[in-house]
């Protein structure tokens, strides 16, 4: 095997590279649309009364819909946006993993036009940017939820609570589905959405479905489907 020496040419000085400077990387090709714009151009837009209507008449909400669609960060805006968080009440959406639960936040914060940790904010384990009297759209970890059970156990802050990248079903995923179904027997008033893009809705709905449950199922639009149960 011959050695490379130094002052000789270099192995490898034959090869064609590209130029960094010719690589164009675009993350977001609607950038120059504006915030509103480019939030109805999202597939999850066209359902957007249709789960505010599930909401209103059904305390749980399955939905599943395509990666990209819009779901984590589209959602909890409607909820904010139809009042669910007025009255000093909160609506959170769970994330398996920190890092998701901060760069959700962050987007939503952007597109709402606050500074995060205000209006818009996140809790995950060592890190807190919410305000306990501010924030009304709150990102937080799954078991960052169950903690909070600990020393609120009915959730009495939160008006809706989405569980999403329900799929995943790590074990703090399903030890807060189980208590969030128990929550509600004792809260009326408390909705729970599970969401995923590769989740079994029908398990979800028939967990939650119980002797005094109704189930309405609907399939929303390209691609994405919803299931309510009361």
């Amino acid at each position: 095997m011959a050695m490379w020496k130094p002052g000789t040419k270099a192995p490898g000085l034959n090869i064609e590279r590209v130029s960094d400077e010719k690589c164009d990387v675009v993350v977001n090709k609607h950038k120059h649309l504006s915030m509103q714009t480019q939030r109805a151009r999202l597939p999850i837009y066209s359902n957007r009364l249709h789960i505010l209507y599930l909401l209103e008449n059904y305390r749980t909400v399955v939905i599943v819909g395509e990666t990209g669609c819009g779901k984590s960060t589209q959602i909890p805006q409607y909820l904010f946006e139809a009042g669910w968080a007025d009255g000093g009440r909160v609506v959170a959406c769970t994330q398996p993993r920190r890092v998701a639960a901060q760069t959700l936040a962050a987007r939503v914060a952007e597109e709402m036009g606050v500074d995060l940790g205000k209006e818009c904010g996140y809790t995950i384990r060592f890190d807190n940017k919410a305000d306990a009297e501010r924030t009304r759209v709150k990102f937080l970890t799954d078991g960052i939820l169950l903690r909070e059970m600990m020393g609120d156990p009915l959730l009495s802050r939160y008006s809706v609570i989405m569980v999403d990248e329900a799929h995943e079903r790590s074990i703090y995923t399903d030890v807060v589905v189980g208590l969030l179904k128990k929550i509600q027997r004792r809260r009326k008033d408390l909705r729970v959405i599970v969401s995923s893009a590769t989740l079994d809705a029908e398990a979800f709905k028939n967990f939650f479905l119980g002797s005094e449950s109704a189930c309405a199922q609907l399939r929303g639009v390209r691609g994405a489907e919803s299931m309510a149960c009361s």
